[in-house]
């Protein structure tokens, strides 16, 4: 509440480093999620190559074993060899596992940011004991903590995933802020919004 200008100088810089703080945590949680889901969809195409390629190695056993099925055989394996050049085609376009680890380690430094953001919070705000001082060190994390948010949305947009969409599906689950006093429950689009 303090950030809606309510409350002592501190009171309000001090609850932006706070929502700053869980916006980290919730940007950490979407990457890690879509780390996740990438890692999956990597191993999930390793696999299927790996049994596509044994199957296609067996191919001559197949056709000695079975010598009336030459004709099924072939439409088989020809399955198979386009199956296999698909899914490697599939990885090598879209890096399933390259964007698993930048994704994983994007999610790591919102993790570090938050704990330095903490770790700095006492030794800057906590222990000062000059209000000017408190502000001062409070606003210097504020800005640590908005260029790492905008260096790891900037980051993750490289990698493909729009963050700042994912973050925002979050705060639409959550309900809209109409205590903010630029939050209004009927939007003013004026004359020139679309």
């Amino acid at each position: 509440m303090a950030a809606l200008g309510h409350g002592s100088p501190i009171e309000m810089v001090q609850e932006g480093i706070s929502q700053r703080q869980a916006e980290l945590q919730r940007v950490a949680d979407v990457l890690a999620r879509e780390a996740q889901r990438f890692k999956r969809i990597s191993g999930w195409v390793r696999v299927l190559l790996i049994v596509c390629g044994a199957l296609a190695a067996s191919q001559s056993v197949f056709e000695q074993a079975f010598t009336g099925y030459k004709e099924y055989a072939f439409l088989a394996f020809a399955f198979l060899g386009v199956s296999i050049t698909m899914l490697a085609g599939l990885e090598a376009a879209f890096k399933f596992e390259g964007k698993s680890a930048e994704l994983a380690m994007l999610a790591a430094g919102c993790h570090s940011t938050v704990r330095k953001t903490d770790a700095m919070w006492y030794r800057e705000v906590g222990l000062e004991t000059d209000e000017k001082e408190k502000i001062a060190g409070a606003m210097e994390l504020i800005e640590l903590q908005d260029s790492r948010l905008s260096e790891i949305q900037e980051k993750a947009a490289a990698s493909g995933l729009n963050i700042a969409l994912e973050v925002r599906r979050e705060y639409k689950w959550q309900g809209p802020r109409n205590d903010l006093p630029y939050a209004k429950a009927e939007p003013d689009n004026g004359p020139y919004a679309a």
